[in-house]
């Protein structure tokens, strides 16, 4: 009994050492297998001895560094086919899981262009820097505590817009350099984007929404790993030996803090994404007003037309009905007309959504040309010896202005002009017999006082060379694309309900957009 109360207090002292000894063992096979050169090739990867020891990086400091991943347009999913973001997921966090590293801080920023909408760019810079953050600390084996993560939110990123033309020697950074220092962005974006688009007649901002305005659709990330002692020497903090930029180098708009709700779990809220304009509806106001000559009173044509938007470029198709139906039986007055029209037409502004992001007025505005068609038929009577029916068609072109009338561009006034070749067929009519006026029977007759056998039907033809149609036309968007499925939507808006986490912008929430 007594020798096995012996072992049984041999094993449990072996236990203990085991214990306390198994900390320094595991560091010392740590600290022995780590290869730090493989992190010298990352810029974005800096190693720090402690917390204390994370300075903040300026501006410039942060772009040099930071890894960028690129987002499609209006898009905030990771893009996993983009090549840094397949470095970070394939190279550097498997190497870091492997070599049992600790994260000590991660920052993150989200961006959008300028050329959307503030709230909406503010809701895609959150979510891409939210979006590239869950992925990092959820698949880093060591990631820091909640509180050393930070994200950052530059909703225009006209700091790294500057710094990317200066840095690239571009004839055009003092320009917009001096416009941010003219048009600060502390209470709004508005006026130094107005500035921007029309300086140089619109064409700067053509060009920087080529050269520049992909690479700001980004999250970019710096990582701050706990340095090893054996790597104290060689592996030194990489901050770029660059002063951070001065006020009369580049006024930087302060970065954008939304307000943080705490609550106790994550939780479901709705999210309202503006969907593109699909189809409109559209009347010409001018119609309602025509006053018929010979009829001797106002006849206002009802008129309906709808225009179909493709997802992109210059061409969008529509067209349209005009109905005038009136009659006077006791007056002999007839003015009744079926039009129909056919047309394409062409905007000289391209409706693509990089232009144009949906939620950021219509697409399709502006100056177009116009190429359409139509036929129809008419039965217009002015007393019971002068009537005409019969039937024509014609072809044309037209030149046209769409002027939006609401913020979201969903109403618009059209102001157009039209003219073509039209031909028609007719014969005249009278009321009563013309053979024998005295035969009185109530009905209409052709005017035909030669042998009925050789009578033939729209014996008589008119051609008009000029002006068709002149319009002012309202037009109200009715249909808009969905986004996550095939079909459309009497709504400009889709709700997404999706999960929001702990610590998400109070403003993401729908009800704020």
């Amino acid at each position: 009994m007594m020798n096995l109360k012996k072992e049984i207090w041999r094993l449990v002292l072996i236990i203990a050492l085991c214990a306390w000894l198994a900390p320094a063992v595991c560091t010392a096979q740590r600290t022995a297998t780590v290869d730090t050169s493989f992190y010298v090739r990352y810029p974005y990867i800096l190693f720090v001895e402690s917390e204390a020891d994370v300075a903040p990086l300026s501006d410039e400091a942060f772009i040099s560094l930071a890894a960028p991943i690129i987002f499609p347009v209006n898009q905030y999913a990771l893009p996993e086919q983009d090549k840094m973001f397949r470095e970070i997921a394939d190279e550097v966090i498997p190497q870091l899981n492997r070599d049992s590293m600790r994260v000590r801080r991660m920052v993150f920023r989200g961006a959008a262009s300028p050329e959307g909408p503030y709230r909406w760019n503010q809701f895609l810079s959150e979510r891409r820097a939210a979006a590239l953050a869950d992925y990092v600390q959820g698949a880093t084996a060591f990631p820091p505590a909640e509180h050393f993560v930070t994200t950052l939110v530059e909703v225009e990123d006209y700091p790294l817009l500057c710094a990317m033309m200066k840095r690239a020697g571009d004839a055009d950074y003092a320009m917009v350099r001096s416009l941010c220092e003219k048009y600060p962005t502390k209470e709004s974006t508005e006026p130094l984007k107005r500035a921007l688009q029309q300086a140089q007649g619109g064409a700067l901002w053509k060009r920087l929404l080529r050269d520049y305005f992909p690479r700001l659709r980004a999250a970019r990330v710096v990582l701050y790993i706990e340095k090893s002692p054996e790597a104290a020497t060689p592996l030194a903090i990489r901050i770029p030996e660059t002063a951070p930029l001065q006020a009369d180098t580049l006024v930087a708009p302060p970065a954008i803090k939304p307000e943080r709700i705490t609550p106790s779990e994550p939780y479901f809220a709705d999210f309202k994404m503006p969907r593109r304009e699909l189809l409109s509806v559209k009347t010409n106001l001018l119609f309602y007003g025509i006053y018929m000559p010979g009829y001797n009173r106002y006849c206002p044509i009802p008129n309906i037309a709808i225009e179909y938007y493709p997802r992109g470029g210059h061409f969008t198709y529509g067209a349209s009905f005009d109905m005038p139906w009136w009659q006077d039986y006791d007056g002999h007055k007839y003015f009744q007309i079926r039009n129909y029209q056919l047309e394409t037409r062409y905007y000289l502004r391209s409706g693509s959504e990089e232009r144009t992001p949906p939620g950021t007025g219509a697409a399709f505005r502006g100056l177009y040309l116009q190429g359409y068609v139509h036929a129809g038929l008419f039965g217009i009577c002015f007393d019971a010896n002068r009537g005409w029916v019969g039937e024509g068609a014609g072809v044309g072109l037209g030149i046209g202005y769409v002027l939006p009338l609401s913020r979201k561009g969903h109403w618009r006034l059209e102001f157009g002009l039209q003219a073509g070749f039209f031909r028609c067929k007719y014969d005249p009519y009278q009321f009563e017999n013309p053979v024998n006026p005295n035969y009185r029977d109530g009905l209409y007759y052709y005017k035909w006082t030669d042998k009925p056998s050789l009578f033939k039907k729209r014996q008589y033809r008119w051609n008009w060379f000029g002006p068709t149609r002149i319009g002012i036309t309202l037009t109200y968007d009715l249909l808009y694309r969905r986004i996550q499925k095939k079909g459309a939507s009497f709504r400009s808006y889709e709700t997404e309900r999706r999960i929001v986490p702990i610590g998400a912008p109070l403003r993401e929430i729908s009800n704020e957009r």
